[in-house]
């Protein structure tokens, strides 16, 4: 695996996450390509290796395309997202980026850890902990997400209103 790719891509993912900490959605949108798949199955308590999250059927927290993250953006715009009244704080971490196979020259897939902690101003505070499975597509010389499985550390998530 060559090292200028694992940096290419460790900068990638630390851009992605300041756009996020910075609000500026429209421009993390634009990283999406627009097949995206962008979701995070619920969690069962089984061991490591019998966990299957492709299984058909499977609980989701979110699952999501490309119009329906612009919709989810839109609305964060409004002033209408309740949960987002007044807009939290949020700190997004990412570590551990690996890259799994890099066998086509165009698509990518890369691992990585993630916590985001988002407090919402004399209300309360969540960290959200767990890792990430990316297909990054090489479109037009630049890299467009083209599905991100979340995996939650979490036994229950009560609110969820960041993107990770």
């Amino acid at each position: 695996m060559s090292v200028k790719l694992r940096h290419e891509f460790e900068t990638l993912l630390i851009d992605e996450y300041w756009l996020l900490d910075n609000s500026h959605f429209e421009d993390w949108l634009d990283l999406m390509s627009d097949a995206i798949r962008y979701w995070a199955p619920v969690r069962e308590n089984l061991d490591r290796n019998e966990e299957d999250f492709f299984q058909p059927d499977l609980l989701t927290h979110f699952d999501e395309n490309k119009t329906e993250m612009g919709l989810r953006v839109a609305r964060l715009r409004t002033g209408s997202a309740h949960a987002e009244e007044p807009p939290s704080r949020q700190r997004h971490f990412v570590s551990n980026i690996k890259i799994l196979d890099a066998s086509e020259p165009n698509l990518i897939k890369v691992a990585s850890n993630f916590i985001v902690f988002r407090s919402r101003p004399g209300y309360e505070e969540h960290l959200f902990i767990g890792s990430r499975r990316d297909r990054w597509l090489r479109l037009d010389n630049n890299w467009r997400l083209l599905e991100r499985l979340i995996i939650f550390d979490h036994d229950v998530i009560e609110n969820i209103t960041v993107f990770v």
